[in-house]
């Protein structure tokens, strides 16, 4: 019933926004992990997105999460190279019946090789603290690192590994996800 009611809950978010630009998909043996994201911004060197997800684990562990990520070049000095900052709210339910929250600031880079322009490396890191997350969590924390090739204009494929963790309370952590996946990006 929990899953029915968030995959209900993600459709309507993404039948809400009309101008969709990134639709992505990755999976590994135990998670999916589904997100969303569309352009409020442009600059003349970067972006700004809003960014939203669903994860759901074989354990039965959901994940939601919202935030704003700013992207831009990292200067005539790193061709290819772009870097990025934002701030993500994470939700989670654990199977376990502990709740999770966590507001997480974070860094994004995204490097694309200038004679290898289908080829990329993505890496981004989102730590919440403790005087940031809350319920039965006292930090949280969200890495992931793929290395993707786009088939399509409008697609890539990637593989990397991902590791999204919670450290409860009486130091007890929980991996919500902790291994490698693989993944499509659809873009709009």
């Amino acid at each position: 019933m929990k899953l029915r009611a968030s995959v209900a809950a993600l459709l309507c978010v993404f039948a809400a926004e009309a101008g969709a630009r990134e639709l992505g998909l990755s999976l590994s043996n135990d998670t999916a992990l589904l997100r969303y994201a569309t352009p409020i911004s442009y600059s003349g060197t970067g972006h700004t997105d809003a960014d939203f997800g669903f994860m759901y684990t074989e354990s039965d562990n959901v994940m939601f999460l919202a935030g704003i990520e700013m992207m831009g070049e990292a200067g005539s000095h790193a061709p290819g190279m772009h870097l990025g900052v934002g701030i993500k709210g994470y939700g989670v339910s654990l199977d376990s019946g502990d709740d999770v929250g966590s507001v997480a600031l974070g860094v994004k880079g995204w490097f694309v090789p200038p004679k290898v322009n289908r080829m990329g490396v993505v890496a981004q890191f989102y730590f919440g603290p403790d005087v940031t997350t809350f319920g039965d969590a006292e930090k949280f924390w969200d890495f992931t690192g793929h290395v993707e090739y786009e088939v399509l204009p409008e697609a890539a494929v990637f593989a990397g590994y991902r590791n999204v963790r919670a450290n409860l309370s009486q130091n007890r952590d929980v991996d919500l996800d902790k291994g490698w996946h693989i993944g499509l990006r659809m873009t709009f």
